[in-house]
């Protein structure tokens, strides 16, 4: 499982494709943000807008929205590799993971900051994946949620089988500290996009893993 996984958040459907052109052969997974301005303030392009090009690569798409289960079936057709969903993006989690058996994608749950993880225990017999935000959705480049680290440890008593992933806030200062918190992978947004650099950025995060 690669370490780094570069995140791209961009309201233009034009703009993710130019970030997957900069990656290509730079990197194995890439994650697409959709966002629908209801569960967080942004907004992006739809999942049926995600270019021809993401399927270079392995795709998690990480939905930020209300009612995700209208949003699986989209998410096959442009290649997900894996899915997450907010847990309270969903009124009700427990069909939302029962619709996605209907697909050959991984199942996940997203966390907020300050949701806590005996909240998932209900549903993590049916996941493969977790993934703790460390800042607060929405936009791109908020600050770091040290206290975050801990729900690490958390999810892994709940099922030590899941990959556990964490995304936001996460660059050259911090990138050890959460691996060293226990973390499978991080996925990173502006700390690779800010760069002048993007290839050389993510590869200089890749070797401090």
């Amino acid at each position: 499982m690669q370490k780094v996984i570069p995140a791209i958040l961009e309201q233009d459907p034009a703009e993710t494709k130019r970030k997957l052109e900069l990656l290509k052969g730079s990197t194995e997974w890439v994650q697409v943000d959709i966002m629908d301005g209801k569960f967080v303030e942004g907004i992006t392009h739809k999942v049926r807008e995600i270019p021809e090009g993401a399927k270079n690569f392995k795709l998690e798409i990480h939905l930020m929205v209300e009612r995700p289960e209208e949003h699986l079936a989209e998410c096959k057709a442009v290649g997900a590799n894996r899915v997450f969903f907010h847990l309270h993006g969903a009124e009700n989690p427990a069909r939302v993971l029962r619709a996605m058996e209907a697909y050959e994608f991984e199942r996940g749950i997203s966390l907020n900051p300050e949701t806590g993880t005996g909240e998932l225990a209900p549903y993590v017999a049916d996941l493969h994946a977790v993934l703790l935000l460390s800042v607060h959705p929405g936009l791109q480049g908020r600050e770091f949620l040290p206290s975050v680290l801990d729900k690490i440890k958390e999810v892994r008593a709940l099922n030590p089988l899941l990959l556990v992933g964490m995304d936001g806030g996460i660059g050259e200062g911090n990138i050890r500290q959460v691996f060293g918190a226990g973390a499978d992978y991080v996925a990173v947004g502006s700390g690779i996009w800010r760069s002048s650099n993007p290839q050389e950025t993510l590869k200089t995060l890749e070797q401090m893993v």
